[in-house]
């Protein structure tokens, strides 16, 4: 049941009108639920096989990532494992952990180099693909040392879970940027730029919500060491704090709206202590994610079946009753008696209180 449940959120998501992006994050994480794992991947394709971008979860390792692609990608990794390319253009659907269950991989330069500095393991692969068969992207589920092995109905479970990618990925080519944004108070960094404009520190997921704010991960993009010059956002801070006579103590702050939600900048002057120490930049970096996003992964937790919580969501966004029949093709009467035992289960009489129950719910932090 709990299997069903996940893949019917899976789906709602991919219904839920989001862009590749913010759809492809969500996914990822909603995952976790179907299949436990320690981190998930996913990598954009070309219609030729050709990796365009990719988001991984958990912080970039720059050197590690610039490394895969200098060494390993279509490369190296052919010694121990099919190649990214032969992967996703051969007719297999499912990458098995079995595979690389061997002394040799784990033997290899590129478990050593690439996959055990980022605590990876072992993992199972699905190649999203269109209703065509053009290759859409890779699906990559990973788990960490200790953990347990990955076994064939995890292997189905994944490859249920790569049709309803592929399903929200051709629908998002129809989406909008999504208007509305709810904070993701675990999803923040912070950096700091020295008075020449260089990049000093970065927090642990700092690159990689620069990366996304200013387009997202791309091979190119890892593989050079960042700098303040390839981020338009850090630019204008910092030629705002910097001024004829030395930086400003004013800060600043930016918005960026994109594909994969909201980033607020905000920038502050730190004065040294002592006279001797230069000032540096400060600057905070939160995200914001769909606020649908946050809708699912809250009616997740409430005492509704998957239909019920898909019309929920529908109401929440301000459908009507004819509106969510229509939009998931069922009868104006099943959505109807939906509504009924909505309003039931969480006590409420109208859209008015079930929004405010859905606010409630929302407010409460999820268990651990």
């Amino acid at each position: 049941m709990k299997h069903a449940d996940g893949l019917a959120g899976l789906r709602a998501l991919s219904r839920a009108g989001l862009t590749a992006e913010s759809f492809i994050a969500a996914a990822l994480e909603a995952l976790h639920g179907i299949v436990p794992s320690y981190r998930n991947l996913f990598d954009w394709t070309d219609a030729h096989g050709e990796l365009i971008r990719y988001y991984f979860e958990g912080p970039i390792d720059h050197r590690v990532a610039a490394h895969y692609f200098e060494e390993f990608h279509n490369r190296r990794e052919a010694e121990v494992m099919p190649a990214f390319r032969q992967s996703i253009n051969g007719r297999a659907v499912i990458g098995s952990a079995d595979a690389l269950d061997r002394p040799e991989f784990f033997r290899s330069a590129l478990y050593n180099e690439i996959w055990r500095p980022q605590g990876l393991h072992t993992r199972v692969e699905a190649i999203v693909k269109s209703a065509r068969g053009q290759p859409l992207g890779s699906l990559v589920v990973y788990r960490a040392p200790g953990d347990r092995s990955f076994t064939r109905e995890d292997e189905r479970l994944i490859e249920q879970a790569a049709i309803y990618l592929a399903r929200g990925l051709v629908a998002a080519s129809e989406a909008d940027s999504m208007s509305a944004f709810q904070a993701v108070p675990r999803q923040r960094a912070a950096l700091n730029i020295g008075p020449r404009g260089e990049l000093l520190h970065l927090s642990q997921g700092a690159l990689k919500l620069l990366m996304l704010a200013h387009g997202g991960v791309t091979p190119a993009a890892v593989s050079r060491p960042p700098r303040r010059e390839d981020f338009g956002t850090l630019n204008m801070l910092w030629q705002h704090h910097e001024r004829a006579h030395g930086m400003s103590r004013e800060g600043l702050s930016l918005t960026i709206d994109n594909a994969w939600g909201r980033f607020a900048f905000d920038s502050e002057t730190m004065v040294p202590m002592d006279r001797g120490d230069a000032a540096l930049i400060h600057v905070g970096v939160r995200y914001f994610e769909p606020r649908v996003v946050a809708l699912q992964r809250t009616l997740a937790r409430m005492p509704l079946s998957p239909a019920q919580r898909e019309v929920c969501a529908r109401l929440q966004r301000g459908d009507s009753q004819a509106e969510i029949a229509a939009g998931l093709a069922i009868a104006p009467s099943t959505v109807a008696d939906h509504v009924r035992k909505i309003y039931a289960k969480l006590d409420v009489h109208s859209v008015h209180e079930l929004t405010a129950r859905v606010h409630e719910a929302d407010s409460r932090p999820a268990n651990p």
